[in-house]
């Protein structure tokens, strides 16, 4: 009898040290105890980019300026930490994982991928978590509904912005009146890359063009993709929301030059990285917009009573310094110098034409891409 109490106090005094321990633990925990941070912290926004290209740059600065504007500054009672992935997947979940796992306030994604990574990291963490610069994020897999722009996880929530594909492909028939064939290439790991090669799918079976593909998984393989497509005689190259893709496009672009082949995209800022005409949204107002309404939740505002809707301010840029290598063939129409939006002079020198940009609109998220 006295072995068995032995064993008992033994047993008794083991389990009162464990939850003594746990208690300990629960105690020391940042994410459980508001003791651990001191009063006046700073209170931490964290800001998560895929990769280090001209239009996620932009994004960056739109959506630091957008917090600014609200009075959300860096080093002013704020600590706004800014993330990239370096065009990297697994970078981008273990970043996501840090982050919910850390004591921030908000987490703002810029990019499909980043937006993907997160929402999977953040399933029972739960942060408040607003994303911008997404082509399709009803088509990301993050549980956003195409027909109720409300219907969205309750800690979520942010703008899309389905490019305007069609709108382009009508533009370069504008440019060259006898295209035939166009060519991509794309990475079908990227929910927004394939969103937009679908567009391209239906606006070229609309126009009568050829779309011929080339896929890749990482942008070391994005200049034989085009190689391969220069050898099946492509007029031209279309690029779409494809993040990989933008990581090679000054490769991609001396590539297609040196066999006369113009590229054309959904990224306005790709002119000014050899691109001869593009279409698409303003991705730093977009991004600007993402900031203002990083900034409404960090006032209070619930994100589950923000609807998730499509924000395409839509940009025309044109490249007058790369029209030589491809004219007579492409011509631009006279009056489009002083319409587009950004236009690169022949010297190179960029040129912004302010009062032609468009006015931020937001459409109904229902209809699809």
């Amino acid at each position: 009898m006295s072995g068995l109490l032995t064993v008992f106090r033994r047993l008794a005094i083991g389990m009162v040290l464990i939850c003594v321990s746990i208690g300990i633990l629960l105690w020391s925990d940042p994410k459980r105890s508001g003791s651990s941070r001191p009063s006046n912290a700073a209170r931490k926004i964290a800001v998560v980019s895929f990769a280090t290209v001209p239009v996620l740059e932009e994004g960056v600065n739109g959506l630091l300026a957008g917090l600014a504007q609200a009075g959300f500054r860096d080093g002013e009672g704020y600590e706004i930490k800014v993330f990239n992935a370096e065009g990297e997947l697994a970078t981008a979940s273990l970043i996501a994982r840090e982050i919910v796992g850390d004591d921030y306030e908000l987490v703002t994604t810029i990019s499909t991928p980043t937006l993907q990574a997160v929402a999977v990291a953040n399933t029972h963490t739960k942060l408040p978590h607003v994303f911008t610069l997404t082509t399709d994020p009803w088509g990301a897999g993050i549980g956003v509904s195409r027909d109720d722009p409300l219907d969205h996880p309750s800690y979520m929530t942010g703008y899309g912005s389905l490019q305007p594909v069609e709108s382009l492909f009508n533009m370069a028939l504008m440019v060259n009146p006898h295209l035939k064939t166009v060519g991509v290439v794309w990475n079908p790991a990227e929910s927004n890359s394939e969103s937009s090669t679908l567009a391209a799918r239906a606006a070229c079976k609309k126009l009568k063009i050829e779309l011929i593909e080339a896929t890749v998984d990482t942008s070391s393989g994005v200049v034989d993709a085009v190689n391969s497509l220069i050898s099946r005689e492509v007029e031209a190259i279309w690029s779409g929301g494809d993040s990989t893709v933008s990581s090679a496009r000054e490769a991609m672009v001396a590539a297609a030059t040196k066999a006369s082949i113009p590229i054309f995209t959904n990224m306005p800022q790709d002119v000014e990285q050899g691109a001869l005409f593009c279409v698409g949204a303003d991705y730093y107002e977009v991004a600007y917009a993402g900031g203002l309404l990083a900034a409404r939740v960090l006032n209070g505002e619930s994100t589950a009573d923000i609807p998730i809707e499509n924000m395409v301010p839509e940009q025309m840029a044109i490249n007058l310094k790369m029209l030589p290598n491809f004219f007579p063939v492409w011509k631009f129409k006279r009056e489009w110098e002083q319409t587009a939006n950004v236009v690169i002079q022949p010297d190179g020198t960029v040129r912004r034409n302010e009062t032609t940009k468009t006015e931020l609109s937001t459409a109904a998220t229902s209809h699809q891409p």
